[in-house]
């Protein structure tokens, strides 16, 4: 029974991997990785992104609070405004979808009181 169990979930795997969703996903990526532009809005973000964290720390006693959260509010804009960046997070969050339709169905499936995610990916208290 467990091989069975493992080759269903190699199947369910290269189904999933097959989709054109996937592939595409996988395009992207290539796209993304290759351009420059998109490259400086991610770094640019991460690195603003970082920035804000470390200063969300002190929250509103922190001087340079105000000029951090514009400059990463803009750096995200930029960055989720990109054709690619909208598609490809578009595709990821269908794919996420798809994971966690599949984890509740197992999941409940041997149990109801098994935690699993929920439409917004929260895990459930039971």
């Amino acid at each position: 029974m467990k091989q069975e169990i493992i080759d269903l979930t190699y199947d369910l795997v290269t189904e999933i991997k097959g989709s054109l969703e996937f592939k595409r996903i996988l395009e992207l990526k290539k796209v993304i990785s290759q351009s420059s532009e998109i490259d400086d809005l991610i770094k640019k973000f991460k690195t603003l992104k970082n920035k804000y964290e470390e200063v969300i720390k002190y929250g509103k006693y922190h001087p340079d609070l105000k000029s951090v959260q514009n400059d990463f509010s803009i750096a995200k804009s930029q960055l989720y405004s990109n054709e690619i960046i909208r598609e490809y997070k578009k595709l990821e969050n269908k794919i996420q979808k798809k994971l966690d339709y599949v984890s509740e169905n197992i999941a409940k499936s041997v149990s109801h009181k098994i935690k699993h995610p929920n439409e917004l990916g929260l895990i459930n208290k039971h």
